[in-house]
């Protein structure tokens, strides 16, 4: 996947891997390309809020504790409230099956990731992982 669009804006699924995509869609019955366009509008719901960067500081602000567990160049690595999540899934008007799906690639992206920085994986046993697209 790209990094940057022709626009200059970043690639909203470069953060996440392509085989992570395809073993989920395999596993829940549903075709790659489907789960790519719920990243999609996942990602664009995020920055159409008040923004990734924007969202990241107000969770920071009013969350009990900090959500963010890792900061890189392509996305925010948090853990959040289902109830956030919650919030995606009904502003994404998505059923419980898609639901799960997003959930699935987030938290399994989300833990590649931290192995990869040589990181602990702990910060996601029992939460939700979500990843935001950095712009």
């Amino acid at each position: 996947m790209t990094d940057a669009t022709e626009s200059g804006a970043r690639d909203p699924l470069a953060p996440f891997d392509a085989d992570i995509l395809a073993a989920v869609a395999g596993r829940t019955g549903t075709d790659p390309a489907h789960l790519r366009e719920l990243l999609r509008r996942h990602q664009q719901s995020a920055r159409d809020l008040p923004g990734v960067d924007n969202l990241v500081y107000e969770w920071r602000k009013y969350l009990p504790y900090d959500p963010v567990v890792a900061r890189t160049e392509a996305a925010f690595h948090c853990v959040v409230l289902p109830e956030v999540w919650a919030d995606f899934a009904e502003a994404l008007d998505i059923d419980d099956a898609d639901f799960e799906r997003l959930l699935a690639v987030h938290d399994r992206q989300a833990r590649r990731a931290a192995e990869a920085r040589g990181e602990s994986t702990e910060p996601f046993d029992g939460a939700t992982a979500m990843l935001l697209t950095r712009a």
